[in-house]
């Protein structure tokens, strides 16, 4: 249905008007119109339009997303699918197919897909973008409320688990369990799939204006001779001028190899022709009789494809161009054959593009040199437009995967005002006699002299405009950084390609050779060597990746502004929080998000569309969670911020060593050792293991400055001080020197006041000394509270630090000791307290142990073992054997432990002294180190000197079990490869612990040994241990007997099978019931050893 602004149609999700911009056919018109101003005929138009008005920008139109109804990502890419399938059939109608041709000139990296459903939902798209990529400080832009966004499709991973068998990495084989089946393990495997998202254009969007991109060719006639030459360079045939009859613009010869323009057009005209028959000679040069040749029509349709879109790309006026034979063109053929033709015009067409740009920018650098050279004097330059190839659009993060890879030129030529002359690129030497070589010995062809040095110099010329574009989106501090990368990139490279000419020259290909006695053995060393060169080069190629990274990062400890920044950062997420908290409070208050004037409409809106959702979780707009893990950012932003300015205030140290010394480049911020020669292998890979690594350019291993840097160089020998101390402890007097140097400094200046306590409770709290510290500007700064007592102590000791008597340190002692006092006072009283050791598999060795025995095995009684379970008051005439029976016999209700025996502990504390007392066997032992502080263990106090090497490093190995190593605070990282180790790590360090602990053996168990193998009756079994009844018989008898041997022997008992109680004793009856069945069986098994011998 048309109306007078276009016309209404339904593209299969909505109806929805079309703003065409197209003159309305009069018999189809609502409302008359004024007669409209003849068109000019673009034919007769030059290149130069500089001098006509500037018409007004059209209106773009609305974009008419397709939006699926599926709730599954799988159901929704279905749809988005179904409907790309629809647009390529209908996409060959004439007016839709310039509109596909308009969006692919302006996304020449994009892929087919999103092409096609770009134009469909957004045909005058020509900058898109995700959602936050939108918001990116660099951009400043945001998308506008209630706009739609354009779905396409794009690359993402899932992340499943599945149980595989666990594989030994010597022999490739399943590892066989003590089960005797496969031991099996749980593997991430990373499956990649295609999702739908969403972009928004350009024109949904405000704020910050996007940078001008270069300057249409069709405004300055200046640049026809150079674009028309880069077009020349680009060709694949020789470009020429000559007449031709008719009206035959261009004619492309593929048997002369030659294209040829008619003379007498215009410059756009002849522009657009030469693109037209480029496309001919690049895409058309086979065979005539060939079966992949394309017929005529397709051939045409090709050709005038690219060069509407080569055309729309550089901003020429295509309004001559008509597809309206494209329908007729399409009709009858497959999809499949549809799809290709379109594939083979983006490609095309994205590639003379690529191609145009870099012949354009090199005619425009060699320019701005001869300018450079004939007017050496800035004065003499006069001022011309900027000049620059046209940018890319940018592709969205989601399309990456799905688009090809970035075009290789997008380099800008500088002002010509300017004496800025362009980055020499980094080139290293070819070998040209390996290239022909092994050109000669795998190809038939000629070898083209200097094609191996070209090749080389494209490569690193690509790298060059990388590095220069990521120069500027970083900070210049990163420039040095990049051009070392740019620089080790181009020495690998060529090094890698002069030694994959060396390895393929080495044995000619079968081809060249012929089957007879082809060296078999050789050429599978050559496909050896080769596939580790083809290794080497995808490794150099992740430099690349390194210069489109450096400076994209967090922010590094070796930015000189770390500090600035962090607190920039620290400043941002503190007002984050409070922001959610506010909005948090309003929505509680409220009940509803409407008015808040914490955030802008856009974000209240979106926020309240996520609230809606149901992926949303709790019943706030911010959950606990998003406040807990900014707040964690917070805290950890503080500490970082709080080490760099340790580090800036207090530095580093160096040292002299045997053949060298180390030091510390706060400058580079690294730790940089020097040798005097070259040091040996060994030491080499003992740095390596150790982090460090070898720096051409400051010509010494080194690794960032850190005090894990310290840490690492402890387990490097060769690099020990020559005073015998370990780095770690240089380190350590060298923070202690400094910091005693800082509080040598004068003391500040104080300010004292005395204020009311607002928590006060009594009068002895009723006021508050407070410090406060002076600044620059004339106010105070909050500092410690110094005092809390009552308002005549309190002044009184802020005279006294007025007039310096007291200092404040001085006051804060005598604070805590009032406070101490206080609390003392009615706690001196005489008390018991019973420890009793903690239950798990680590106290195991200690519990019910005698003292000597727990001696004899090297261990302690150690307070960090037990766990008070109960305490009361002593009354004087209370002994130890007191507390013994009574805690064996008739213990008080409130007591929750078992009933006190060998191993625990009872502590006295009388006239305000403790004393520690060990149930023993026999009585009591003192044990005054339970009292004592234990020093805790640490890896480094059991090293055993072993290293272990597994594929993440080399480790040293501690005798600890890893029930002691995670008390340390280490964690389970990973195993080695035998399985015979486990790596422990607490985020900074690791050390190895055996997979198994060895097991002690019973003292008893050689004694019985012995005894049993005099008797020849060696079981295996402990049985020496004295019986239940044999104890209770010295009970009886009025000997003592150990707890410990009681338990034992209840334990010997079960483990015998024995019953508690006695067998009862068979009658008599029953035993010559016994006695005559078994004189029967003797009897019959003799008779039928007679019958035998009969």
């Amino acid at each position: 249905m048309f109306t007078e602004k276009g016309y209404i149609y339904n593209n299969r999700n909505t109806f929805t008007e079309w703003y065409d911009g197209r003159d309305v056919p009069e018999e189809y018109r609502v409302t008359p119109q004024p007669p409209q101003p003849e068109r000019p005929d673009p034919e007769k138009e030059d290149f130069d339009t500089s001098a006509a008005q500037p018409a007004l920008a059209a209106e773009p139109r609305p974009v008419i997303p397709i939006i699926p109804t599926a709730d599954t990502s799988d159901g929704k890419l279905k749809e988005i699918a179904a409907h790309l399938e629809r647009g390529i059939t209908e996409l060959f109608d004439s007016e839709r197919y310039a509109d596909y041709l308009r969006v692919m000139s302006k996304f020449p990296t994009y892929s087919l897909r999103n092409t096609v459903l770009i134009a469909m939902q957004a045909p005058d798209a020509t900058h898109v973008m995700g959602y936050n990529a939108w918001k990116d400080p660099l951009i400043e832009r945001h998308v506008k409320a209630h706009e739609k966004g354009i779905r396409i499709i794009a690359p993402t991973e899932k992340t499943i688990r599945k149980q595989v068998e666990k594989l030994d990495p010597d022999t490739q084989k399943p590892i066989i369990g003590a089960d005797g089946k496969p031991v099996t393990e749980v593997q991430e495997i990373k499956i990649p799939k295609f999702i739908v998202v969403s972009v928004f254009d350009v024109a949904q969007t405000e704020g910050k204006e996007l940078p001008t991109l270069a300057t249409e060719l069709t405004g300055n006639v200046e640049r026809y001779p150079d674009f028309f030459a880069a077009l020349e360079k680009t060709s694949p045939f020789a470009v020429g001028f000559d007449e031709l009859t008719g009206n035959v613009k261009g004619r492309c010869n593929y048997e002369e190899r030659k294209i040829i323009i008619n003379e007498g057009m215009s410059e756009l005209q002849n522009i657009k022709t030469a693109i037209h028959e480029i496309a001919h000679a690049t895409l058309h040069d086979t065979a005539i009789d060939a079966p992949e040749r394309p017929d005529r029509r397709t051939r045409e349709v090709q050709a005038e494809s690219i060069a509407y879109t080569v055309c729309q790309h550089y901003g020429l006026d295509t309004s001559d161009y008509s597809f309206g034979y494209v329908a007729g063109w399409s009709s009858g053929r497959e999809l499949s054959e549809l799809k290709g033709s379109l594939e083979t015009i983006k490609s095309t067409a994205a590639k003379l593009i690529e191609t145009i740009d870099g012949h354009f920018a090199e005619i425009q650098k060699e320019q701005t040199k001869g300018q450079a050279q004939e007017q050496p004097q800035p004065e003499a330059v006069t001022e011309q437009p900027e000049i620059s190839a046209p940018e890319q659009p940018e592709t969205p993060p989601q399309e990456q995967a799905d688009a090809p890879q970035e075009t290789r030129s997008e380099a800008t030529q500088p002002e010509a005002g300017t004496q800025e002359t362009p980055p020499a690129a980094p080139y290293y030497s070819i070998n040209e006699t390996a290239a022909r070589r092994a050109k000669d010995m795998n190809s038939f062809y000629d070898y083209k002299p200097g094609s191996a040095t070209a090749e080389y110099r494209s490569y690193i010329d690509e790298a060059v405009q990388i590095a220069e574009r990521q120069k500027k989106r970083v900070d210049p501090m990163y420039h040095e950084k990049i051009d070392s990368l740019l620089d080790t990139y181009a020495r690998k490279l060529a090094a890698n390609m002069n030694k994959g000419y060396e390895i393929a020259g080495r044995v000619p290909s079968i081809l060249i050779a012929g089957g007879s006695n082809f060296p078999t053995r050789k050429k599978e060393k050559q496909n050896a060597a080769t596939d580790r060169n083809m290794q080497e080069y995808r490794d150099i190629q992740g430099l690349l990746d390194k210069i489109r990274s450096t400076g994209m990062g967090g922010i590094s400890a070796d930015d000189p502004q770390a500090v600035e920044k962090l607190q920039k950062k620290l400043a941002g997420l503190e007002k984050s929080q409070e922001t959610m908290k506010a909005v948090n409070a309003y929505y509680r208050k409220h009940k509803t998000l409407d008015g808040c004037p914490h955030l802008p409409p856009e974000q209240l809106e979106k926020l309240k569309a996520d609230m809606s959702s149901q992926w949303h979780l709790g019943d706030k707009p911010f959950a606990s969670w998003a406040l807990s893990n900014n707040n964690a950012e917070i805290r950890r932003v503080k500490d970082r911020i709080k080490s760099l300015s340790q580090t800036k205030e207090i530095g580093f140290v160096g040292w002299e060593f045997e053949g060298g010394s180390m030091e510390a480049n706060t400058e580079a911020n690294r730790l940089q050792i020097f040798f005097d020669g070259k040091p040996d292998e060994a030491t080499r890979e003992e740095l390596k293991s150790n982090g460090f690594r070898w720096s051409p350019k400051a010509g010494a291993w080194q690794r960032q400055l850190t005090n894990n840097a310290y840490y690492a160089a402890d387990y490097v020998k060769s690099i020990q001080p020559l005073t015998g101390e370990k780095p770690t402890d240089l380190l350590r007097e060298h923070i202690r020197s400094q910091k005693e140097a800082a509080q040598a400094q004068p003391p500040q200046e104080y300010i004292y006041q005395v204020h009311a306590n607002p928590r006060s409770d009594s009068r002895e709290n009723l006021s508050i000394l407070q410090a406060y510290v002076p600044q620059e500007d004339g106010k105070a700064k909050i500092g410690d509270v110094l005092y809390i007592g009552t308002p005549e102590k309190c002044r009184e000791l802020m005279g006294q630090l007025n007039a310096g008597e007291l200092t404040q340190a001085e006051v804060k002692e005598l604070y805590a000791k009032a406070q101490e006092t206080a609390q003392t006072a009615g706690q001196d009283k005489d008390t018991f307290s019973i420890y009793q050791i903690k239950g798990g598999d680590e106290t195991r060795d200690f519990r019910f142990e005698p003292y000597d025995r727990l001696q004899a095995a090297g261990n302690v009684v150690d307070k960090a073992n037990y766990e008070l379970v109960y305490s009361a008051p002593l009354a004087p005439e209370t002994s130890l054997e007191d507390i013994y029976t009574r805690f064996n016999i008739d213990h008080p209700k409130d007591f929750k432990g078992h009933s006190l025996s060998v191993s625990d502990v009872v502590v006295l504390h009388q006239n305000g002294q403790d004393t520690a007392h060990y149930v023993d066997s026999f009585g009591y032992k003192e044990v005054p180190e339970f009292l004592q502080e234990q020093k805790q263990l640490t890896p480094d106090d059991l090293e055993t000197g072993e290293t272990v090497k597994t594929p993440r490093g080399t480790f040293h190995v501690t005798a600890m079990s890893r029930e002691q190593i995670e008390a340390a605070g280490y964690g389970f990282h990973h195993q080695s490869d035998d399985g015979k180790y486990l790596i422990m790590g607490n985020g900074t360090r690791a050390f190895a612990v055996a997979a198994e602990q060895p097991q002690r053996d019973n003292p008893l168990k050689a004694a019985e040994q012995s005894a049993e193998q005099n008797e020849n009756m060696i079981d295996g079994i402990i049985n020496n241990t004295p019986t239940v009844d044999e104890l209770e018989a010295k009970v009886k008898a009025g000997e003592q007997i150990s707890l410990v041997d009681l338990a034992n022997a209840v334990k010997a008992d079960k483990e015998r099978g024995k019953e508690t109680k006695p067998e009862k004793k068979p009658s008599i009856r029953a035993q010559l019931r016994a006695d005559k069945e078994k004189a029967q069986k003797k009897n019959a098994k003799q008779k039928s050893q007679d019958l035998e011998r009969s």
